[in-house]
C-alpha cells in the first residue's frame, strides 16, 4: 500500500496543522521586511487564508516568535495591507 506523504506546518494564527500546500507562507526578506512567498529560503511562518487566521496572528505575539523580530506599527500595517490584497476564504 503506497503512503500519501504530505508536508505539514502549523498555522500562526490558529494553531492547527494543515498540508503545506493549502497555507500561506511569510518571511523575512534580508532587510527585515515581511513579504508572503511561497519558496523563500530562510525561516518562514505558516497561515491559513482565514481572515480569522489572520486577526488572530496579529493579535497573537506570533510574530515575534516566528520570526524572532520585534515588530513596530509600521510593520504591522504593511502586513495588514499584504492581506488585504489576499483573497479570503
Amino acid at each position: 500500500m503506497k503512503r500519501d506523504h504530505r508536508l505539514q506546518r502549523t498555522c500562526l494564527g490558529c494553531g492547527a496543522r494543515d498540508n503545506q500546500e493549502t497555507l500561506l507562507r511569510l518571511v523575512v526578506r534580508d532587510d527585515g521586511e515581511l513579504q508572503l512567498d511561497r519558496l523563500g529560503k530562510g525561516r518562514g511562518g505558516y497561515l491559513h487564508k482565514a481572515r480569522e487566521c489572520w486577526n488572530s496572528f496579529l493579535k497573537k505575539k506570533s510574530l515575534y516568535r516566528a520570526f524572532r523580530l520585534e515588530v513596530g506599527r509600521e510593520a504591522r500595517e504593511k502586513l495588514i495591507l499584504i492581506l488585504r490584497d489576499q483573497r479570503w476564504e
